[in-house]
């Protein structure tokens, strides 16, 4: 069974935008050298709107004004990051101190202000950071809203060969983030970020076009050792049997629907398929009655009938013949439950869940 995946260019996060300011050298010297001093400063200031803790090695203070307040914001900002934005922007827009930070002019600055100004405040990680101490815990993390939820589209097309199509697009953007022991958000799913300035620097490094805009492909770029096809398939496979199907039973009787559905599926895509198969024309229901008539015999099945059984349903036959007892547990599985979409789309799955729409 061919899978094919794709994704549109749907938009996860967007910052506002942010007029630049071009100071004269005079102007960009007073300011640097103003920032410089609330740096050095040990006890808190209401002129710093956010000071990063973090310093390292391979990371360099850097400093330009919040557009919301124009107080001085100092983030830790990679040199891979700044090397970045160097490449893209004015050298005049990069002012090296002799503390060894850089502050921000111009373009440069209203750009990364504005990537600022969307994780500290609309993605909420200032608020989120309760005790303020420039890291976020997983606690402090869920009370950011560094997350999206996407849209999933399941397609079954029959032509000569049975093909299946995973199409993903974002469907809300800016929902709470969420971190458990067993359950992850599904922007930055691997590593999830530690501290502003650790999604900033993410951020900027994904925004590969300088548009002020993430999208879907860029946000799930953050993970290097996973493929965008993995990635769909495993947001497809991580549903719960639920939220596929509505079952024909009573609600004391849908005890069962997971033991039912364990002994045959080993993933949600091929229940997802089964069901789609099934759900215009009864076309699959007929292809295992038609089994039933003739004994299990598998020579009774056309070639796509056969690719139904063996690549979706994992049914293999034996010495010819597929046993009767599995082809009378799928029949039953077909009669008790139906796909949770009450409309006619044909061929055509889209479910609604927390962590992923289909």
């Amino acid at each position: 069974m061919d899978i094919n995946t794709s994704i549109d260019k749907s938009i996860a996060f967007e910052a506002s935008k942010v007029e630049s300011k071009d100071r004269t050298n005079k102007e960009l010297e007073e300011q640097a050298q103003n920032f410089s001093q609330l740096l050095a400063k040990t006890n808190k200031t209401e002129e710093i709107s956010y000071k990063t803790t973090i310093n390292s090695e391979n990371n360099i203070i850097t400093t330009f004004e919040d557009p919301r307040n124009g107080k001085m914001v100092a983030v830790s900002l990679q040199k891979d990051t700044i090397s970045k934005l160097e490449e893209f922007f004015s050298k005049d827009d990069f002012r090296k101190n002799e503390d060894g930070s850089i502050t921000l002019d111009n373009k440069a600055e209203s750009y990364v202000a504005s990537w600022y100004e969307d994780i500290a405040y609309k993605r909420e990680f200032l608020k989120a950071d309760a005790n303020a101490d420039g890291k976020l815990s997983k606690e402090e993390y869920n009370q950011t809203k560094n997350n999206f939820e996407a849209n999933i589209k399941v397609t079954v097309n029959k032509d000569e060969k049975l093909s299946v199509s995973v199409e993903e697009s974002i469907g809300k953007s800016y929902i709470d983030s969420q971190e458990s022991d067993s359950f992850t958000s599904i922007y930055r799913s691997s590593n999830r970020a530690t501290s502003l300035d650790d999604e900033l620097n993410m951020t900027l490094m994904i925004d590969e076009n300088f548009d002020s805009k993430i999208d879907i492909e860029e946000a799930y770029s953050t993970d290097k050792t996973t493929t965008v096809e993995e990635l769909l398939l495993s947001h497809v496979n991580s549903l719960k049997i639920e939220d596929v199907l509505k079952s024909k039973l009573s609600q004391e009787e849908d005890e069962t629907l997971s033991v039912d559905f364990q002994a045959f599926f080993n993933d949600i895509l091929s229940l997802a398929v089964t069901l789609l198969l099934n759900a215009q024309n009864e076309e699959l229901k007929e292809a295992l009655e038609k089994l039933k008539l003739n004994d299990g015999d598998a020579s009774s099945l056309d070639s796509l009938q056969t690719q139904i059984i063996q690549d979706v349903l994992k049914l293999e036959p034996k010495e010819g013949k597929y046993e009767l007892e599995d082809i009378q547990k799928v029949l039953d599985i077909l009669e008790k439950y139906e796909l949770k979409d009450d409309s006619k789309k044909e061929e055509n799955l889209e479910i609604s869940i927390d962590k992923v729409s289909i």
